[in-house]
């Protein structure tokens, strides 16, 4: 990631801060997902600013993952076989929240520290899957 301007790291440093300590305050699902949209709204406005091909990264991994939520949520009010999400998921939302969020916190955004971040929210996002559920019960993915 080429170095981004100091405004647009500070503001994203800012909200992802903010969205992190409420999405730890957060106690269901569906305000933790309120609160993690941030990363990909925030991230979003920022883009129209300065293009960075890592924030877009993290634009779509982001989103997909608020998606993913909604619809495991959808399925589960409709008696999805699998229930809800399985053991780990709020306290892994939580947990990658505080990675993304520090990630922004230096001088220069800590790339690997960010594609960690993005690694664990795309496995999270596939564990609300059915393949994804199974796989996770297996032991493959991790929370």
């Amino acid at each position: 990631m080429p170095s981004l301007p100091k405004p647009v790291r500070q503001r994203l440093a800012n909200e992802f801060q903010f969205a992190a300590t409420k999405i730890a305050e957060a106690g269901d699902i569906g305000m933790k997902t309120y609160y993690f949209s941030v990363f990909h709204g925030e991230t979003a406005r920022q883009l129209n600013v300065h293009w960075d091909a890592d924030l877009a990264l993290l634009w779509s991994v982001a989103q997909h993952l608020t998606n993913a939520v909604g619809a495991r949520s959808a399925q589960a009010a409709g008696a999805f076989p699998l229930g809800g999400y399985p053991d780990g998921f709020l306290e892994a939302i939580d947990e990658i929240s505080v990675e993304v969020a520090g990630a922004f916190d230096g001088v220069e955004v800590d790339v690997p520290r960010l594609h960690a971040a993005l690694e664990r929210t795309a496995a999270l996002a596939f564990s609300t899957t059915g393949n994804g559920a199974y796989l996770v019960q297996k032991g493959t993915i991790k929370l």
